[in-house]
């Protein structure tokens, strides 16, 4: 597998890479909204992918209307989450555990890039079982500026000592696959919707599961 860099780390997003959430997420809002006499598409929810937390309540005020009662929807929606995380726990996406286990055992350092505010990310990936591989995390809690915004990324890439243009950034949706190529990472998607033309032009693999970009990882580090 021919490339013209040289990595020394990776930086992981979490939603939708590590863990198998998008879907629990995209069921609770959906039923939330339900319950409150709304409805939100699977085409609206997905223009919210990948924002931080801030800017998600900003993008669903601003979708819904000023009407949509966005204080309620959100205790329905923590409600309907914890319930569903007590119920249906959460699961890693296939592959990752062998490859956190294979990059810790040789070496390679990594660290999460998530837009989830950091307590909660803590709390599903330990729900996952990922925990223990995860040592360095920066939630979108923690910058100034959220995706598309490289700042996440430039981050995680220092908390690793890593310089971004030596780091490979495993992301799922279009906005995080933006932020990672503006800070100089080589950048791998498995996307959870319909690739946006502009993307193919910044990333160097879509890839069809996290499975296979797993497999894809561990060829870059070996070749």
């Amino acid at each position: 597998m021919k490339h013209d860099r040289e990595f020394k780390g990776v930086v992981f997003d979490m939603d939708g890479v590590l863990i198998n959430s998008e879907p629990k997420i995209k069921l609770c809002a959906q039923i939330s909204a339900k319950e409150l006499g709304y409805t939100i598409s699977n085409e609206t929810y997905t223009s919210w992918m990948g924002l931080p937390s801030r800017e998600i309540r900003l993008a669903i005020q601003e979708t819904m209307g000023t009407e949509f009662p966005i204080e309620d929807f959100y205790e329905r929606y923590r409600k309907n989450w914890n319930n569903n995380l007590e119920k249906h726990g959460m699961d890693a996406q296939p592959g990752i555990a062998e490859l956190l286990a294979q990059l810790t055992e040789l070496g390679i350092p990594f660290s999460v890039a998530t837009s989830t505010d950091r307590s909660h990310a803590l709390k599903s990936l330990e729900l996952s079982g990922l925990l223990p591989f995860i040592k360095l995390l920066i939630g979108g809690d923690q910058v100034t500026k959220g995706k598309p915004d490289p700042e996440i990324f430039i981050r995680a890439a220092e908390l690793i000592n890593v310089p971004g243009s030596q780091c490979i950034a495993l992301e799922d949706t279009p906005i995080g696959i933006t932020a990672a190529a503006d800070a100089g990472m080589f950048t791998i998607m498995v996307p959870d919707i319909v690739v946006p033309d502009h993307v193919f032009k910044i990333c160097r693999y879509v890839l069809p599961s996290t499975q296979i970009a797993a497999r894809v990882i561990t060829r870059l580090f070996s070749s």
